[in-house]
């Protein structure tokens, strides 16, 4: 019964430790979010985090 207890610890604090590395790993992200993250935080009333906008699209010069 000891090691049964020892073994369901030890599971405990492995779950624990996969836990605070996935909190401690809250970095932004390059790029974009995907379409179904940005429309859960539109629902929510939050803003998607987009680290850079992209500039809008200018005109090309045609050389004639």
């Amino acid at each position: 019964m000891i090691a049964e207890l020892q073994a369901e610890r030890q599971r405990i604090d492995e779950a624990i430790q996969a836990l605070e590395r996935l909190s401690a790993g809250k970095v932004r992200r390059r790029g974009r979010p995907p379409g179904w993250l940005k429309d859960e935080l539109l629902r929510n009333g939050q803003e998607p985090e987009d680290e850079e906008e992209e500039p809008p699209a200018s005109p090309k010069n045609k050389k004639s």
